[in-house]
């Protein structure tokens, strides 16, 4: 049972129990590899993981249907994935179901994280921070949640992305408004709506070490070449695809649509 729900909670559970079935029927998401956003390379070419996972204990926020939790899983993690929409969590029974894994998946607020009996040795999101109303005071949480050592990986929106891309003449590009405060992600269902944030790189990095992080690593991956690629080579390397966002390869290969941090707790 889910302890508390904030109003933004709700809005998100709305938006992602009606849009579940969709997005997951229209979305690629392999459970071979580990995927950090749209059309990117996974953990196969980016590396930004632990070497060794056998035995580690792993949090996945804002998991969707939980399918980096399943790939981590299949390498010996003990994995827990969190989400708002009830939906997306049973997607991802099936899934770890069908592969004879074990993963708990949880639901629950972003905003109002549960009581964990143990500590993690490795927190994820794919993603999923940028729709929390507080992002700073939920990676300090994650510190809290973390054992001494244990790291820190996640995705959020890349500031530039925000941006409105424009085609003008023989010429196009992003046009940015005000880099320090980017236009909102606002996504539109049926009958609900749901918004995540991008925030200026310099800021994330300083929420990491005001909660006692050390950056290892900031990513800001180009799309791979999908309009080049054959259909098996898109199922190899490109881990999160959609034809949707097949369109966009040429935005995407210019500039960033997420940035990915890696940090560990001191």
């Amino acid at each position: 049972m889910i302890q508390r729900i904030t109003p933004a909670g709700a809005e998100h559970a709305a938006f992602w129990n009606e849009l579940a079935e969709e997005y997951q029927t229209e979305t690629r998401i392999t459970t071979s590899d580990f995927h950090f956003g749209p059309l990117l390379p996974g953990e196969k070419e980016l590396g930004l993981l632990p070497k060794e996972l056998k035995g580690m204990h792993c949090l996945e926020l804002g998991a969707g249907a939980g399918q980096n939790s399943i790939y981590l899983a299949s390498k010996g993690a003990k994995c827990t994935a969190l989400d708002i929409s009830e939906n997306q969590l049973n997607h991802g029974r099936k899934l770890a179901d069908a592969e004879g894994l074990a993963v708990d998946f949880l639901l629950a607020d972003l905003d109002h994280l549960p009581v964990f009996p143990k500590k993690f040795d490795l927190i994820h999101s794919a993603y999923g921070i940028p729709f929390s109303t507080h992002p700073e005071a939920l990676i300090q949480h994650c510190a809290d949640l973390l054992n001494p050592g244990g790291q820190l990986v996640f995705s959020m929106g890349h500031p530039v992305y925000a941006g409105e891309w424009l085609e003008l003449d023989d010429d196009q590009g992003i046009f940015l408004q005000n880099y320090f405060h980017p236009q909102p992600d606002v996504r539109e269902g049926d009958s609900s709506a749901v918004q995540a944030m991008a925030y200026p790189l310099s800021e994330v990095v300083a929420w990491l070490r005001k909660a006692g992080f050390q950056l290892m690593d900031l990513r800001e991956p180009s799309s791979l070449p999908v309009d080049k690629m054959s259909p098996d080579e898109i199922e190899d390397r490109v881990p999160y695809y959609s034809e949707d966002w097949a369109e966009q390869v040429n935005e995407l290969s210019k500039f960033p649509v997420v940035a990915i941090f890696s940090a560990r707790k001191i």
